[in-house]
Parts: C-alpha cells; structure tokens; sequence
C-alpha cells in the first residue's frame, strides 16, 4: 500500500520538470535565433561596408566594382547557406504538430515574398525605373520586406526580439532610402547591423532572453 503511494506521480514535481523543459527549450532556441541575427549583422555589415567603398558604387574608391559586389555577393551567400543548415537543424528538433506546421509556413513564406520582391524590382526596370533609382530600390524593398516579416511574425507569435528587430529595419530602411546614394549603402552597413547585434545581446543576455529570468537578472 505504502508502495503505491510512493510511485505516485506528484503533480508539483510534474509541473517543475515541464517548466524546467520549457525553458531549456526556449534558451535553446533564443540561442540559434540570436546567433543567425548575428551572423546577418556581419554580412550586412561587410557586404554594404564593401559596396560603400567600392569605386563608381559608394563613396569611396578602395575596392574594384567586381572585388565589391564579389564581397556582397560572398557576404550574403554564405549566411543563406549557415540560415538554411541552421534552419534544417531546427526542423527536426523534435517540434511536432500545429506548431511543426506554423514553422513550415513561415519558413516558405521567405522564398515566396523574396522572388516576388524580385520579379517585381524586375518588371519596374524593364518599364524605364532609372538605375539611380534601383539602386535604392533593391535593397530597400528587400530590407523592408524582411522588417515587415519579423514585424507582423513578431506580433503574431508575440515574440518581443522579432518585433523590435522588424521595427528597426523598417525605420533603417526609410531612414536610408531618405538619405539617398550611396549613403544608404553606409546607413545599412551600420545602423542595420547594429540594430541586430542589440537584439541578439539582449536575447542572449538582457531582459528579452524568454526563458522567465532575464527580468529577474
């Protein structure tokens, strides 16, 4: 009798092991979000830095226009490539269901607004938009694409980081638009990067961490 009574589970017991799993698991993820927001943060930073001061493009004259657009091009394969093999990772993590599916969706939607973004910069230069012009078109609309993405992502999955970081890109992104070329090429090798490397600090260590003790820290 006692026996039986002993290999009862206890409930608190119970609910600490979930919390516990919970927050190990949210930790786990606010580690793999806040090192891609990172990791997007160099590129940005070295790819518009290199179209900054590449000779006939930025303002200044120290890179070659092939050398600049090689070190844009580089900058932002290689982290679509580390995206892709995190996100991969991610995908099998052991997340089943509805929530599986929500991930899934999110993820196409990536692809879908990025080539739609591209044929439609493509139909507006093939009915006359000025290449001064495009050249504040192209990473404009981008950059405000992925803003709007971790903004609205951000406010459904209440998901405080993503909010703020789709915020400040579409600020950036007018703010930079403003400013004109090639300055915009500065504004997103700076102010952009920064923004991120705020976000990913404050994931990772300030009150944004999610795990239920970055407001008691």
């Amino acid at each position: 009798m006692n026996n039986a009574i002993d290999s009862t589970p206890d409930p608190r017991g119970m609910l600490d092991l979930m919390s516990q799993t919970r927050r190990a698991t949210v930790r786990r993820q606010n580690r793999r979000y806040a090192g891609l927001v990172a990791l997007w943060a160099v590129a940005w930073a070295v790819g518009f830095g290199a179209l900054w001061a590449t000779r006939d493009v930025g303002a200044l004259t120290l890179l070659s226009p092939a050398a600049g657009w090689i070190a844009f091009a580089a900058s932002l394969v290689v982290a679509i490539v580390v995206s892709f093999i995190v996100g991969v990772a991610a995908a099998h993590d052991g997340v089943r269901g509805p929530s599986h599916l929500q991930g899934a969706l999110y993820g196409c939607s990536w692809p879908i607004a990025m080539i739609a973004a591209s044929l439609l910069l493509g139909g507006l230069q093939r009915n006359g938009m000025p290449p001064e012009l495009a050249n504040l078109a192209y990473p404009g609309i981008y950059i405000f694409l992925v803003g709007v993405i971790y903004l609205v992502s951000g406010a459904l999955w209440r998901a405080v980081p993503m909010y703020l970081l789709g915020a400040a890109l579409i600020l950036t992104t007018v703010v930079a638009t403003f400013a004109g070329t090639p300055t915009h090429y500065l504004i997103y090798a700076t102010v952009a990067p920064a923004a991120m490397l705020v976000v990913a600090a404050l994931m990772l260590w300030g009150p944004l961490r999610g795990d239920g003790q970055g407001a008691a820290s």
